[in-house]
């Protein structure tokens, strides 16, 4: 169904080699350079867009999209890792609506609680990430939107890793949006209408469609200047509890060991006890367990 409420014709055909799937995706306007039509590619003008589409613009390979391509199944690992109960599958199908001359490639299949989605991989420099400010630009977000129209999926995950030192991956669900649909194919339908008179669309308003896509799941936190100081302090103080608790731990093991069987344990300045004591049966069943206490004792006067 697409977002008019109208039946969408789908076709869908196998890949069986990158030269085909270009031929195959020249003459459509795919998922990856649909969001153009809004001025919102970020590699892709309008005109560029026409001209790739009569062969005359080629792109290349940047830099970034080398990067992407490379690391596209390190993020699908990733969210394996991360998502154990996902089922994930490479996709390896061309998808389009013939009726509006609209293509898509997914990057993966994605099943979750028997619900169909797909996942769309991208990565981002830590430099471009900070001009993000929590959330993907609007192209990513045409971009999956697309898909989940030609494909008919019920959901889609923008997943993008940003590509510092722990290549840290976020995520976005993007639901299918039926009115933010009908936005789409009206654009692809203005945007035929001119190209077979000859000329190049205008750009489609994007106001209503960031609106709608908003989902209010990020907050740009920039301005807090509390936060700003604070974060610094917070990161250093977790990384000092991590510390003690880790080395509280180490002692907490040689002192169990050292205390054996035993309930008292003398040790000149300090008093310890390791207890046995019964705990009431609630969530877990009753066990009898022992607990450790160390205290520092008052200096005796003499």
């Amino acid at each position: 169904m697409g977002g008019n409420g109208m039946t969408l014709q789908h076709e869908r055909w196998e890949i069986t080699s990158r030269g085909e799937w270009l031929d195959r995706r020249r003459g459509d306007l795919t998922a990856s350079r649909i969001a153009a039509l809004w001025d919102a590619h970020p590699y892709m003008s309008r005109e560029q867009l026409g001209a790739s589409m009569l062969g005359a613009y080629n792109a290349g390979d940047s830099g970034s999209m080398r990067r992407g391509r490379i690391l596209e199944p390190a993020v699908a690992a990733g969210l394996a890792e991360e998502h154990p109960d996902w089922i994930i599958e490479k996709a390896t199908t061309y998808h389009r609506l013939p009726e509006y001359r609209i293509g898509a490639t997914p990057d993966y299949w994605l099943t979750v609680d028997g619900v169909d989605g797909l996942i769309q991989c991208k990565t981002c420099s830590p430099e471009a990430w900070e001009t993000w400010r929590g959330r993907p630009p609007l192209g990513y977000s045409l971009q999956v939107l697309c898909e989940l129209l030609a494909t008919d999926r019920q959901f889609g995950i923008l997943a993008v890793m940003v590509t510092n030192r722990s290549l840290p991956i976020y995520e976005w669900r993007v639901p299918r949006h039926p009115a933010a649909e009908a936005r789409l194919l009206e654009a692809a339908a203005a945007w035929w209408a001119e190209w077979d008179a000859g000329r190049i669309a205008p750009a489609a308003p994007t106001e209503a469609l960031e609106t709608m896509l908003d989902d209010g799941s990020s907050v740009d936190l920039s301005a807090d200047n509390y936060l700003h100081s604070a974060l610094p302090d917070r990161a250093a103080l977790k990384s000092m509890i991590s510390d003690a608790e880790k080395r509280c731990t180490e002692i907490d093991a040689h002192l169990k060991a050292a205390m054996g069987k035993a309930t008292y344990g003398y040790l000149p300045g300090w008093a310890v006890t390791y207890r046995s004591h019964q705990r009431a049966e609630r969530l877990m069943p009753a066990a009898t367990i022992r607990t450790l206490r160390v205290s520092p004792k008052e200096e005796e006067s003499v």
